[in-house]
């Protein structure tokens, strides 16, 4: 199973968890997103073609950061966004400018080999509607629909790039498709790291003045 390496280096150590971890011990978070994916059919400054963006996971992937940085006072330095398609990257950093986050970075799973940060927000990005997802799918399907977002060594990747704090998007139920998804997914829910992005609370939390 692939989990958050540990380390005594002192960069590593967590004076204060965040409020998103269920567990402060554990900080992993799943957030199910079921949204629809969008591909690009020519090449343009978004990406290649067959490149893809999932707008609902974009919408996530904002509120999420923009609580990290205003809420829980990170660095913008300190999070880096994740995602294995160029059209996805792009929009998500549309988003943020859009939202006055002009120095938020995102990288794609491939050229974030070698770096690391304190907190990673990874976007699956591939989606279906539940009626579309087949109980019994074949290697051909799973190809089709999942792409590399399957790739051993690339999902190794994106899950070890983050020192302190790992937050995954994506579609769970079509996600579980793929065998170490599944046993991931698995693994995560019974850390009680599985949450519903619809259920999240991300609003500002809501301080006394004092007299």
């Amino acid at each position: 199973m692939i989990l958050l390496r540990k380390t005594k280096k002192k960069k590593w150590h967590v004076e204060k968890p965040l409020s998103l971890w269920k567990d402060s011990d554990v900080r992993l978070l799943f957030c199910h997103v079921q949204g629809e994916e969008n591909c690009l059919a020519v090449a343009t400054e978004e990406g290649n073609p067959q490149s893809r963006s999932n707008m609902l996971e974009v919408e996530h992937v904002v509120k999420l950061y923009d609580y990290l940085v205003k809420q829980e006072k990170l660095a913008p330095p300190t999070v880096r966004i994740l995602t294995q398609y160029n059209a996805q990257r792009h929009v998500i950093n549309k988003a943020l400018k859009m939202k006055g986050f002009e120095n938020a970075e995102s990288n794609t799973v491939v050229s974030s080999q070698g770096g690391e940060w304190d907190y990673v927000i990874f976007s699956t990005v591939r989606s279906l509607p539940d009626y579309i997802i087949e109980e019994h799918q074949t290697q051909g399907w799973c190809t089709e629909n999942l792409g590399f977002i399957t790739d051993q060594h690339q999902i190794n990747v994106a899950l070890t790039r983050a020192r302190k704090g790992l937050i995954i998007i994506g579609n769970k139920k079509l996600l579980q498709c793929n065998l170490i998804w599944r046993e991931l997914i698995k693994h995560y829910t019974t850390l009680g790291c599985v949450v519903d992005a619809k259920k999240q609370n991300l609003t500002p939390l809501i301080r006394k003045r004092r007299n």
